[in-house]
């Protein structure tokens, strides 16, 4: 089964007879085309970031659909008959069935951060084998999270100094004043990065409070659908039509903020659990912090 994009014609392969190297090669090379930091793509591995321009491959939030749209046509999987989740509901899951054309459904793809994490989604989801042996290798996505903001701390920082050098009397005095702030900020951060059962209750906090959101908005969803029950036997068409506007854009907000809540949660589990591949990252960041904390402290 071939697709076509562009001038090239792909050719989508069983994904049970690759290796979890090959499909990672593959996904990589399928997001080519997004890929604006040339210098970090060249030398990308299954742990660089789709985002960001620092140490990502610079592919913009908006690409990202397209990464999964990539995956999707260079893969067949026997993952293709569609159930639905619950009796006469509209969303569905993927049973075995006839090999096909691999379909990633509405937000499975939420923690497919980098082309490993792209892998393990795969795995998770029961496309391909899961390989502890390969997962081992692969940086969760909760210390790609917590290292990228600590790289972009480190960039600004050392951003925000060498402005700073560079102006005199009270524009360098106001902006030694900012550069100290951000400098403070980084060695807090560096500190959290130490410590994997700080981080993990600061991301903790973070879940929790998403989850008393997604709660707020579930409530406010059985009001309004409550609402529309008290409705019904009236007959106030205008109401109800109202009402259902309502359920809508109430339905809408809850999804996203369900979505949020997966990927707090998610990370708020993992940042507890540090392997050696996450030592290493965090070893990366934490120095970049921490020469740029210093050549701040050199501004006078």
């Amino acid at each position: 089964m071939a697709f076509m994009r562009k001038q090239a014609v792909i050719e989508a392969t069983d994904i049970n007879t690759l290796p979890p190297d090959e499909v990672e090669k593959r996904i990589t090379a399928g997001v080519k085309k997004y890929a604006t930091n040339e210098a970090n793509f060249a030398q990308a591995d299954g742990n660089t970031p789709y985002l960001g321009q620092i140490i990502g491959m610079g592919i913009e939030s908006s690409n990202l659909a397209d990464i999964t749209m990539s995956i999707e046509r260079q893969f067949l999987t026997k993952l293709t008959t569609k159930i639905p989740v619950t009796d006469g509901s509209a969303e569905y899951k993927l049973a075995p069935g006839e090999l096909g054309k691999l379909r990633i459904l509405d937000g499975q793809d939420a923690l497919a951060a980098t082309p490993g994490l792209s892998v393990k989604m795969l795995m998770d989801l029961g496309h391909m084998p899961s390989s502890a042996s390969y997962l081992d290798k692969v940086v969760s996505f909760a210390y790609i999270m917590a290292c990228g903001d600590g790289w972009k701390m480190a960039d600004a920082l050392k951003k925000m100094t060498a402005k700073a050098e560079k102006l005199v009397g009270t524009e360098r005095a106001d902006a030694i004043a900012n550069v100290k702030a951000l400098a403070a900020q980084a060695r807090d951060y560096d500190a959290l990065l130490a410590d994997a059962a700080k981080l993990s209750a600061a991301k903790q906090k973070t879940y929790l409070n998403d989850k008393a959101s997604c709660d707020a908005l579930d409530n406010e969803l059985n009001v309004v659908l409550d609402k529309i029950k008290g409705h019904a036997s009236g007959g106030d068409a205008a109401a109800i039509a109202k009402l259902r506007t309502e359920e809508a854009e109430v339905r809408t907000r809850l999804k996203m903020s369900a979505a949020k809540l997966r990927v707090s949660k998610d990370v708020a589990e993992a940042a507890g659990r540090r392997r050696p591949i996450e030592e290493q990252k965090v070893a990366e960041v934490r120095k970049a912090l921490q020469e740029a904390v210093s050549a701040a402290q050199t501004l006078a």
